[in-house]
């Protein structure tokens, strides 16, 4: 923990990385909000579905195209921008009453408008802390990101049920466009200057290392998509949010633990095994709620450092203007990644029986630990910068 102390005491660290929390914190909130604002407008999950999956592609495809924007047109400027232009998309979701049309056409701008937040801290950290410290600053990253996806589904279900769902996601578009604001003040981030690509569009993905992390996020958030949805098929609705829960749990003290100690060539595939260990765990008792929880616990721990350690890697071997593309291309991995995991979860669900969607998690978590193997020299930490 002593070089998370070194951390928070590095100038701005604290400031970029609690205000980046709070911007992205609408994204722990958005699937139940939206599901639940559009089936209660239309009464149709298959609508909310389709929105959902609008909201996805769009993202998916406007990570690595704003992250190459940032540097062309400055880091304030596209964040404010497009965190503007999806807050009122969010909002024109729960105040508008739109048709069904309309709904998925309004969730795939705010697709498209995602604010890339985490793109940019990413790009900036490295100048804030020193060379050493950046395996912790990315565990910390990622450990920090599981508090949105904890507590920002159990916000939405209690301020929909204490309020109403047009609040919940009107709130999102505030909390969106604040969280930017905040954000763009530090200087930080005002003044950081990232450097335009010279490489086209996409040439970035020619860097193995890039490759290698939108790949292993891809598998990586792909397992973890089959298990939530596993999970939600097999055990009472009522206790599903906390089963999942519970990797995210395992995630935050891997992260706060293990994070700042993942510093061998082979961890990375050490946290992917015990990530797979857990998910094959389950099959001890795939239908007892409290077992899934101990498995998926378990399982969480491996992820945040794993994530930490892909950061990392693009951290150390891109230069400021290629890694903020860089970054976009990870993220619409990890998105291509749980939106495959999902559809496959529940075909085999549909197919096969309810617990088959851990099957799906271990096919993801097995290519995860190969591709790792395969990339244990491009992935290394002592990897020189190229």
């Amino acid at each position: 923990m002593s070089s998370y102390g070194a951390l928070f005491r590095a100038p701005g660290f604290l400031r970029v990385i609690s205000s980046q929390l709070f911007a992205r914190f609408p994204f722990g909130m958005m699937t139940l909000a939206f599901v639940m604002h559009i089936q209660f407008v239309h009464h149709s999950y298959a609508v909310a579905g389709l929105a959902l999956g609008a909201d996805t592609i769009g993202a998916a495809i406007s990570g690595p195209v704003l992250g190459r924007l940032l540097g062309k047109y400055g880091t304030s400027r596209v964040l404010l921008t497009t965190a503007s232009i999806g807050a009122s998309a969010i909002a024109g979701i729960g105040l508008l009453n739109a048709p069904p049309v309309g709904m998925i056409a309004l969730a795939l701008v705010v697709g498209l408008t995602s604010p890339p937040i985490q793109t940019a801290a990413r790009t900036i950290y490295p100048t804030l802390v020193k060379k050493k410290d950046l395996p912790a600053v990315y565990s910390l990253d990622a450990t920090s990101q599981e508090l949105i996806w904890v507590i920002g589904p159990v916000l939405a279900t209690v301020l929909a049920a204490q309020v109403n769902t047009t609040f919940v996601v009107v709130l999102m578009a505030l909390i969106q466009v604040s969280g930017a604001i905040w954000f763009c003040s530090n200087r930080e981030v005002s003044q950081m200057v990232i450097p335009s690509s010279n490489r086209k569009m996409g040439g970035v993905l020619t860097n193995k290392v890039v490759l290698s992390t939108a790949i292993l996020g891809l598998l990586l958030i792909g397992g973890f998509s089959g298990v939530e949805v596993g999970t939600v098929a097999v055990v009472p609705k009522s206790l599903a949010g906390v089963v999942i829960g519970a990797l995210s749990l395992g995630s935050i003290v891997g992260g706060l633990f293990l994070g700042n100690r993942v510093k061998s060539r082979w961890s990375l595939t050490w946290l992917l095994t015990l990530v797979l260990a857990g998910y094959l765990l389950i099959w001890v008792a795939p239908s007892d709620a409290i077992w899934i929880s101990i498995c998926l616990f378990i399982a969480g721990v491996g992820v945040a450092p794993s994530l930490g350690i892909l950061g990392t890697a693009i951290a150390s071997n891109l230069k400021a203007g290629e890694a903020a593309e860089a970054n976009g291309w990870a993220s619409t991995g990890q998105l291509m990644g749980y939106s495959a995991g999902a559809a496959l979860s529940g075909i085999a669900i549909d197919s096969v029986s309810n617990t088959s969607a851990f099957l799906v998690s271990i096919v993801f978590g097995v290519g995860a630990i190969l591709v790792a193997i395969m990339a244990v020299e491009i992935m290394s930490p002592a990897r020189k910068q190229s």
